[in-house]
Order: structure tokens, then C-alpha cells, then sequence
């Protein structure tokens, strides 16, 4: 049995124990029961029904997001929970699709693919803003300072070097291409 197997098997036990107690527990306890049991379920998005039958497919929207990108990342978690080399989905807008699935990979897919698509967005913006700086060093594009008058310093903030982020951005300048600007106009 893997690790999906048991996790279900475990979510389903914890579901049939809290159904048990809403059937036949004293009013408190019953309450109590009956409110965690709502809440499981609406934290992995299914009935006690579907999670219970674990055969029964149906059909589930997701949010994956405009772009290649996302629709890649949604087939790879896809790919990591349901074990399948395809994925077969309706288009629904620009932005969701309809796939087939049992609730047990409904809730986790939910949860996998949320997770990866915050975290590369994360490393994505991290990426963008590295391969900027990179490229403005790299290519040089910044104020020409030899003409400001004497004795005119721009105060700069006493604040230690990050060396791990200037070996990354170095080691992003020699991955950047050598092509060069020259300049049409040159002043004399």
C-alpha cells in the first residue's frame, strides 16, 4: 500500500469515526462531530459521499491560470496524483479546464497543484528580477558619472554586500547572450 493509499484510507477512517459519533453521540459530542466533520470535508472540497466511494468519478473545474506555463505545471502534479501519462480535459474557459476524478484526487490535486503554482510564481518573479539586474550589469546600462562635479557623491546606505546574491547574479551575466549595442550618433 503507498503513501496516497494510506492517506485516503486514513481520511476515510477519521470520516466514518466522525459519522459514527454524528449518528449516535450525545448531543454535544454529536454537534461537535458533525461541525469537524463539515470542515474536513470542505478543506479537501467533497461530500462524506464521495470521499467514502472511492471509485466514483466526476467531473471537477480548476483555476489553472493563462499560459503554457500553468497548464504544464497542472499536468505534472496531474501526472504525480493520478499516476495517468495523459491528461484528458474539457477547455471550459481561458483559464479552467474539466478533468474526471475521484474526490480522494480532487482534494489532493487541489492542494498540489496550489501549493507548486504560488511557489513557482514566487521563484518566477525572484528569476525575472535576478535576469534584470544581470542584464543591466552585463550590458552596462546605467548613469555616466565621470562628468558630476567634484566633491559630489551620491550617499549610498551602509548596508552589507549579499555575496550569495551578486555570485547569482554573476553567474546569470555569463548565461545572458554577448550581443552589443553600438551607438549610431556619437557625440564629440
Amino acid at each position: 500500500m503507498d503513501n496516497k493509499d494510506q492517506a485516503f484510507e486514513s481520511l476515510k477512517s477519521k470520516l466514518r469515526k466522525l459519522q459514527a459519533l454524528v449518528e449516535q453521540g450525545y448531543k454535544g459530542e454529536a454537534e461537535t462531530a458533525k461541525r469537524l466533520l463539515d470542515k474536513l470535508c470542505e478543506q479537501y472540497g467533497v461530500s462524506l459521499d464521495e470521499v467514502i466511494n472511492q471509485e466514483q468519478t466526476n467531473r471537477y473545474r480548476f483555476e489553472v491560470g493563462k499560459g503554457k506555463i500553468w497548464l504544464d505545471l497542472f499536468m505534472q502534479c496531474y501526472a504525480n496524483v493520478t499516476g495517468q501519462k495523459e491528461l484528458r480535459y474539457f477547455k471550459n474557459s481561458n483559464s479552467s479546464i474539466l478533468v474526471w476524478l475521484t474526490a480522494y484526487q480532487f482534494a489532493e490535486l487541489c492542494n498540489l497543484f496550489f501549493w507548486h503554482k504560488t511557489n513557482l510564481k514566487k521563484d518566477i518573479e525572484q528569476t525575472r528580477q535576478l535576469v534584470f539586474e544581470a542584464y543591466i550589469q552585463k550590458h552596462r546600462i546605467f548613469r555616466d558619472r565621470s562628468k558630476d562635479p567634484e566633491g559630489e557623491t551620491a550617499e549610498r546606505p551602509d548596508k552589507p554586500i549579499d555575496f550569495d546574491r551578486l555570485g547569482a547574479v554573476v553567474a546569470m551575466m555569463n548565461n545572458l547572450n554577448d550581443n552589443r549595442y553600438y551607438k549610431m550618433i556619437e557625440r564629440k
